[in-house]
């Protein structure tokens, strides 16, 4: 959205230059109110020139001591002129400070409709209240830029407060280091060739309101330019729009807040290095250009809508106690200490901390793609960090990747980026058939409690490390995968004896498994189960004696079956053929048959066996049994 504004101050510096004026000369002492003082006493509505090339007797600057007696239509303060005010001055239709001139304020009320500063002029408030009831303007840099000083008092600016350059490349600023300054209206950015340069706001301490939009207008050849340094800033308007590339604010400290229902239009860069910003009702970010927040907090009812860009960069803490809506969008968290993330339901989330990591605080969800750059992400039961169906996440590392529990739902083959303390240990699940299946995943540096009760087929299990894999939402079993990222450091030496094995409440169980990669040395590598697992919760390496395997499966004729690496064939009383079949049909075993008998297998690889009894008669049935060894 860009805001769309009728901008009047361009037509302020083409009507500056007095016709006729009542001039100031300071002929005997510095007394305002004396006529002594001026070439002919002013009269009210007339107009007044503060110039020393008028000046003559004593040529005292003006202090205004008590209230002026007098009230001016237009003023004009110029040529290096220096105007003090202590006291009430009342201005009908404007104040310009020109050309190297200073009006200081200290005491009183000043009012006018409209208080210019332009080539050069310099307004200084440092107490008192200063009202402009139409426009309040910064111009052109005459030679050194025009500025207004705000260094305590209060400032009421009703209608426009803006900066215009027009003659050539200029950066008039308005400075507060103290004070109130409100803005009834918008803060305006207007530049026309030859024009050009950029209008500062410069907080460093203070409270500034601005009930309008922060604007660069459209076609502005000068760019926007607000600095927070401390103090307060408050925005209430419909907008702010920073319409060009090179346009900024800049924040190292001190608070802004956007406080009313919003479109934060940003073409140019947004970059805080210190401070926090806070979204106090509905706000919703836009443009083409960068956000780089340093704190940044969602009050309770706000809501945040991230529109634009595909990309918002975070370097502190992340408080939401609203609404955070992300659209398809990221949140990169890119500090240099530890940060701190409250609950929130992200698309993207981008982890590149060079420092502590980020912390969750309370549960979160991601819905698109976890990426794990740099830094830890740390997470706990109540801080738990949920992948959604359909998100995904990259590899991590041993310097970035979720120090915690993490739980992924849907039926995606899935590796959970966990470790522990620095120890990178991913673990994988896969053949899942249900989509609201959730599985729950942490790392532990640790052996588990128990090492020592294991199943048949077991000789041991890992006494270094285990994971933690519940279930929730389904009964879907999946294969296990667990990594190991340097063989020594997780106990492993022997691959052909390692096993996935996992804790069934009372003791451990394998289960056959496939390993990838090198068990020696500091090498890295895998191990998938080859079927699903039957036990969750607890799983880690384990070494096996071989004869790990799942025995019967189907059996159609109870007279054969499988015991041990033998097949017993029993209750047979006719002469019969005994043979054993490979997944592809082709007979491994064949023996005669009469009457019972055990029939040793030789050794056979892992698969499917087929073992048929037919009796040679032709009369009975053959009986059909299947064997699946691993």
């Amino acid at each position: 959205m860009r805001i769309r504004t009728t901008f009047s101050l361009a037509i302020l510096f083409a009507l500056a230059c007095p016709s006729t004026a009542q001039n100031w000369t300071g002929a005997i002492n510095s007394d305002w109110n004396n006529p002594g003082n001026w070439d002919q006493w002013p009269l009210d509505g007339e107009d007044i020139t503060i110039d020393p090339l008028a000046y003559s007797g004593a040529q005292t600057s003006p202090l205004i001591g008590s209230a002026s007696v007098f009230t001016p239509d237009r003023m004009y303060v110029q040529n290096g002129a220096l105007l003090a005010i202590a006291a009430n001055l009342s201005v009908d239709n404007r104040l310009i400070v020109s050309d190297g001139a200073e009006a200081t304020m200290t005491a009183g009320t000043l009012t006018t409709d409209r208080l210019i500063a332009e080539t050069g002029g310099q307004v200084t408030l440092n107490n008192g209240t200063v009202n402009t009831l139409s426009v309040l303007a910064l111009g052109d840099d005459g030679t050194a830029p025009s500025r207004m000083v705000q260094n305590g008092g209060t400032v009421n600016a009703t209608g426009e407060f803006g900066f215009d350059c027009e003659v050539g490349v200029s950066f008039p600023r308005y400075e507060m280091n103290g004070g109130s300054l409100n803005v009834n209206g918008d803060v305006l950015w207007f530049g026309a060739t030859p024009g050009g340069g950029r209008g500062r706001i410069v907080l460093n301490s203070g409270n500034v309101q601005v009930d309008g939009s922060l604007v660069n207008t459209t076609g502005s050849t000068v760019d926007l330019h607000v600095e927070i340094h401390g103090g307060t800033f408050t925005t209430n308007g419909p907008g702010i729009d920073m319409a060009h590339a090179s346009d900024s604010i800049v924040q190292t400290g001190g608070a802004f807040h956007v406080d009313d229902d919003m479109v934060f239009s940003n073409d140019g860069v947004f970059l805080a290095t210190g401070g926090a910003v806070s979204f106090d009702q509905q706000a919703e970010l836009r443009g083409t250009g960068s956000y780089r927040f340093q704190h940044i907090s969602i009050a309770p009812g706000a809501l945040l809508q991230h529109t634009d860009p595909a990309e918002i960069a975070v370097a502190g803490d992340w408080i939401n106690l609203g609404t955070f809506d992300p659209d398809v969008n990221t949140v990169a968290f890119v500090g240099s200490a530890l940060q701190t993330v409250s609950s929130t339901g992200f698309h993207g989330l981008r982890v590149d901390n060079t420092g502590g990591g980020a912390s969750l605080s309370g549960p979160s969800t991601v819905a698109g793609p976890l990426t794990l750059d740099n830094g830890l992400l740390h997470t706990g039961s109540n801080d738990l960090l949920t992948l959604l169906h359909g998100s995904s996440s990259t590899t991590g590392s041993a310097t970035s990747h979720v120090d915690g529990p993490m739980r992924k739902v849907g039926n995606d083959a899935f590796v959970f980026p966990v470790g522990k303390a620095g120890q990178w240990r991913r673990i994988g699940i896969s053949s899942i058939n249900d989509q609201d299946t959730e599985f729950t995943a942490e790392f532990f540096d640790s052996p588990y409690t128990n090492t020592t009760s294991i199943g048949p087929g077991l000789v041991s299990v890992n006494a270094i490390e285990h994971w933690s894999l519940a279930r929730a939402g389904t009964t879907d079993d999946a294969r296990v995968e667990l990594f190991w990222e340097d063989a020594a450091a997780s106990g492993i030496t022997d691959c052909a004896t390692l096993v996935v094995s996992a804790w069934d409440g009372t003791s451990w169980q394998g289960a056959l498994s496939t390993p990838s990669g090198s068990c020696t040395g500091n090498d890295p590598g895998a191990l998938i189960s080859n079927n699903a697992v039957e036990y969750y919760d607890v799983l880690t390496f384990g070494s096996n004696d071989g004869t790990i395997g799942v025995n019967e499966i189907v059996s159609t004729a109870p007279s054969i079956s499988f015991n041990g690496n033998a097949i017993q064939v029993r209750g047979n009383t006719a002469q019969a053929d005994l043979t054993l079949l490979d997944a592809s049909g082709k007979a491994v075993l064949s023996e005669p048959v009469t009457g019972d008998g055990s029939f040793s297998l030789p050794t056979l690889p892992s698969g499917w066996y087929s073992a048929v009894l037919a009796p040679r008669s032709g009369h009975l049935p053959a009986r059909t049994f299947i064997v699946v060894l691993w």
